[in-house]
């Protein structure tokens, strides 16, 4: 009798930190657009996401869940700057454009702020996707491909998750009434975003569900319902939930104008 455990998988080369920088400066750029024209409130959940992220990726580092090296201009980054880099990028990337969203929707407008955030977290996942895709095929030995996996199943983590993700959806019920529309909107929105970005990495062959069996020691790709169940768990639940503090900390201590 035996169980497989199911794996997030990333594939890319050593230059996907290059594409993980020049995103990451472009949400710094976005982001500072957003703070000079709509407040503080932007630097506040860039920097509340990017620090919760920085919490999450090193724990999954120390525990050996993920699995896997970043390399910026060829040369191997060391666990902390690798740590920050992936944590100010896929922290961002998705909480600004929620936070605007909810924003802006609380201001009366909804079809041109989800347009526009749809237009900047599907470009930038269409180009980290496709510059791995490319890079895969310009470079396709062993050598230069790095496989990151990321344990959805560990038993340990699935049941220290399920606890964290319980009380953070409770303390998101004792936000005030008048404050929760805003912040249910931010939490679906950051869910979509997640669930987008995804979407167009696994059609480009670069991010993908895998399971690995213990009798024979292969990893191997599940069928598409599974692949789907996955990316949805991963996206809509494990990441979304577990963001949510990036929201409600700054929300309760009242850094938000």
């Amino acid at each position: 009798m035996f169980y497989s455990m199911m794996y997030s998988v990333r594939k890319t080369t050593i230059f996907h930190g290059n594409s993980n920088f020049y995103v990451l400066l472009f949400i710094l750029l976005l982001t500072t657009l957003l703070v000079v024209n709509f407040g503080k409130n932007y630097l506040i959940i860039f920097l509340s996401s990017s620090s919760l992220h920085v919490i999450i990726e090193s724990g999954l580092t120390i525990t050996g869940i993920r699995k896997g090296s970043t390399y910026l201009f060829k040369k191997k980054l060391h666990r902390v700057p690798e740590i920050l880099l992936r944590s100010f990028v896929e922290g961002p990337a998705f909480c600004v454009p929620a936070f605007f969203v909810a924003d802006q929707y609380s201001r009366g407008n909804i079809l041109v702020p989800v347009l526009a955030s749809i237009l900047i977290v599907g470009g930038a996942s269409a180009y980290l996707a496709f510059s791995d895709r490319r890079n895969l095929r310009a470079f396709s030995s062993q050598d230069s491909v790095i496989i990151s996996r990321r344990a959805m199943t560990n038993p340990k983590a699935v049941m220290l998750l399920t606890l964290v993700n319980t009380l953070c959806i409770s303390i998101m019920f004792f936000i005030p009434m008048e404050h929760r529309l805003h912040a249910s909107i931010y939490i679906f929105s950051y869910a979509a975003f997640v669930l987008f970005f995804y979407f167009i990495n696994y059609n480009f062959g670069v991010r993908y569900i895998e399971l690995y069996n213990p009798v024979t020691g292969e990893y191997y790709k599940p069928n598409l319902g599974m692949q789907m169940a996955g990316l949805f768990y991963d996206s809509a639940y494990e990441m979304t939930i577990l963001i949510s503090p990036a929201y409600w900390i700054p929300f309760y201590m009242n850094f938000f104008q």
